[in-house]
Order: structure tokens, then C-alpha cells, then sequence
């Protein structure tokens, strides 16, 4: 039997033109030019650079930046290849799935968005691209402050990802999708992932500190001294202090010396105290000495004898109380290494240290 061939709508089911779908194909034909665009536009840099710095798993982010793209396998995208017999929301079988569509404007997802404790409602006239709606409601949420603003940004991201995950679990497993349970299963990937993040945060930092308790005094061989130098230095005043602390193998104290200095930066009052140490080892003859300070790279300028504009005239008057040592070192300790001389400077500096602290040290030093 013939039939009279007749006009067919492929965005809606019944195959009748309608104005609602008329309009989400001519405004999905403008996004489809702006999308070419895409790397230049400032605006989508500023999208980029919003979903980068949400604080949520990476996989969300490379989602969020699937959608902005518009790579996601929706059915307007299948149907574009010719992967799907139309392209129609599954869902609502109403209207075309877009991006916008699948993750704000289905029905279903309105009602998730409108659940949440945002209670929004996006619209086909406040939702021109998923981009662009991000960053207005990034910024809107920015603006309104509170300590916790970057988690209810990254609740963004976390509502888009359930609500692609139960659009497909309804296609491809034939759930039921309820908003409610989305919301849900929501706040379970948040408590989840903030949970562990704050769990690495706390092992970082516990690491951290066990590394930096690691690092103590190190004492020196048998027979041998250890005369660990430091400084203080005001940039303001051009005045400082100056610290000797001379201890043999098992960390008792042999010498102690502090006393004030003018100088033009801590490099330079860091080389008057190392001076100073080597002057007591020479006036004093105390043989086989290490010389240990937390200044890198004065350090490294005394041991390689190169030039340290700043403190050159010093480092010559070094070199040359070197000479004179038959055994002797240089070596450099981190801050923590060196807490009795930098404690002893400090107080030296504030004047609050005793006359008799090498024989007797304070118990903070």
C-alpha cells in the first residue's frame, strides 16, 4: 500500500516540529561556532581555569572539561555521527539530549539541582552554555564568602558527576533515576573524598615533622670538636649577635661565646661568627675541630673558595685561620641541626642571656 511521503522532525519522538525544540537546535547550532573557538576564548579560559582548581578527584575534573568541550556521548553527539536514530533525551523523551540538557535542564536533573542545597532551577533562558552557567554560579558562591565556599564550588562538580553517572545507570542498566537518591549518593562521594583528602593532609604533614624531628645534632668523631657558629642579624639597625658553641664527642659543652657585631646582611654576620670560631680555635689550640654552621651558602663559598661579594674581606680572614688548623672541616646542618647555637643567638641579641650560660645553659637553650 502506497503512503504519501510526509515532513519529519528527527528531535522529537512523535516527529512534529515544536517551538521549544526548534529552539534548543538553532541556539545548539550557535554553541556548536562558539565551540571552534574554544582555545581562544577568554571566557573559556576562565572555564578551564575555574574547573582546575575545583578541589575534587581528577577524574571529575576531566569529566567537567569533557562536558564544557561538548565530547560527552550524548545523544545529540551519537546522533551527529550517526551513532543514534535520533537525538532525544532517553530520559524525558522530550526534548534533545544537549550537554545542558543531560546535566540541568532534564526534568529529573532540575529537580536534583533544586534538591541540593543550592536550590537552583536552570532554565533554557539562564542556561546559554554548561560553561558559562558554571562560572556565573562559581562566582556567585565565591562572592558570598564563608570558609567553607570551596566546598560548596566543589559540590558543582560533584552534583554534575552523580547525575551522569544515574542518567547512564538509567540507560545502560535500567535505573530508576530519583533525585533525592542522586543528592544522596552525593554527599557520600563528598564525605568520602574530603575524608581522605583530609587523612593524606594529616599524613603529609605528620611525615613532615617526623622528617624534621629526624634532623639533630650530629656529633663529632671521637677526639675530635664541634664548634657549631650562628648569627642574628637586623636589617634596620645593621646590628646583630654572634654565637660560638664548641662541644667535643658526647655533647657536653667545652666554650661557649656570644657577643654583639654590626653588619650589612645575615651572610655577612653568619661569616663573622665562623671568624670568630676559628679565632678561639687557633688563640686556643684546640686541635682537630669541625666548624658547622646553617648557612648553605656560606658553606659551600668557604669550602670551594670561591668569591661571596658580601662577605669577601671575611672569608679571606677565614681562609687564612684555616691555613693554620693542621685538621680541621667545614660542614653545613639544617636550622634544626643547629638549635642550641640559633637559641643562644637569639638571646644574645635580646640581651636576655646569662654571663654563665656555656658552664650553665638555660634549660630553652
Amino acid at each position: 500500500m502506497n503512503k504519501e511521503d510526509h515532513l519529519y522532525w528527527p528531535w522529537k519522538e512523535d516527529g512534529n516540529y515544536s517551538i521549544r525544540t526548534g529552539y534548543y537546535v538553532a541556539r545548539r547550532v550557535g554553541q556548536n561556532s562558539k565551540y571552534e573557538n574554544l582555545s581562544t576564548s577568554e571566557d573559556k579560559r576562565e572555564i578551564w581555569k575555574e574547573v582546575w582548581r575545583m578541589e575534587v578527584p581528577q577524574k571529575i575534573r576531566m569529566f567537567l572539561w569533557k562536558a564544557c568541550h561538548d565530547i560527552l556521548p550524548i545523544e545529540s553527539n551519537l546522533y551527529k555521527r550517526k551513532m543514534a536514530p535520533n537525538p532525544i533525551c532517553q530520559i524525558c523523551l522530550k526534548s534533545p539530549e544537549t550537554v545542558e540538557h543531560a546535566l540541568l535542564l532534564c526534568d529529573w536533573a532540575r529537580a536534583a539541582w533544586f534538591g541540593a542545597e543550592y536550590q537552583w532551577t536552570p532554565t533554557v533562558e539562564t542556561v546559554s552554555s554548561i560553561g558559562n552557567w558554571m562560572v556565573k554560579c562559581i562566582k556567585k558562591l565565591r562572592a558570598g564568602g564563608g570558609e567553607d565556599k570551596e566546598k560548596r564550588i566543589s559540590k558543582l562538580g560533584f552534583l554534575m558527576w552523580e547525575i551522569w553517572k544515574t542518567r547512564n545507570n538509567k540507560l545502560f542498566q535500567q535505573q530508576d533515576v530519583n533525585p533525592k537518591w542522586t543528592i544522596c549518593m552525593v554527599k557520600a562521594l563528598e564525605a568520602i573524598y574530603w575524608k581522605l583528602t583530609e587523612k593524606q593532609h594529616t599524613q603529609k604533614t605528620e611525615g613532615n615533622r617526623s622528617k624534621t624531628n629526624l634532623v639533630k645534632w650530629r656529633p663529632p668523631l671521637e677526639n675530635w670538636l664541634k664548634a657549631n657558629v650562628d648569627a642574628t642579624f637586623r636589617k634596620d639597625t645593621g646590628t646583630g649577635a654572634i654565637v660560638v658553641v664548641i662541644r667535643d664527642h658526647k655533647g657536653r659543652i667545652i666554650l661557649g661565646f656570644s657577643g654583639k657585631i654590626q653588619a650589612t646582611s645575615s651572610t655577612v654576620a653568619e661569616a663573622q661568627a665562623v671568624r670568630q670560631a676559628l679565632i678561639i680555635v687557633n688563640n686556643l689550640q684546640m686541635g682537630r675541630t669541625l666548624i658547622e654552621t646553617d648557612n648553605l651558602k656560606l658553606a659551600q663559598a668557604i669550602k670551594s673558595k670561591t668569591a661571596l661579594g658580601e662577605a669577601m674581606a671575611i672569608i679571606q680572614d677565614i681562609q687564612i685561620l684555616m691555613a693554620n688548623l693542621p685538621e680541621k672541616g667545614m660542614t653545613w646542618t639544617p636550622r634544626n641541626g643547629n638549635r642550641l647555637a640559633h637559641a643562644v643567638a637569639k638571646a644574645a641579641e635580646a640581651e636576655t642571656l646569662q654571663a654563665s650560660w656555656s658552664t650553665k645553659p638555660p634549660t630553652e637553650i
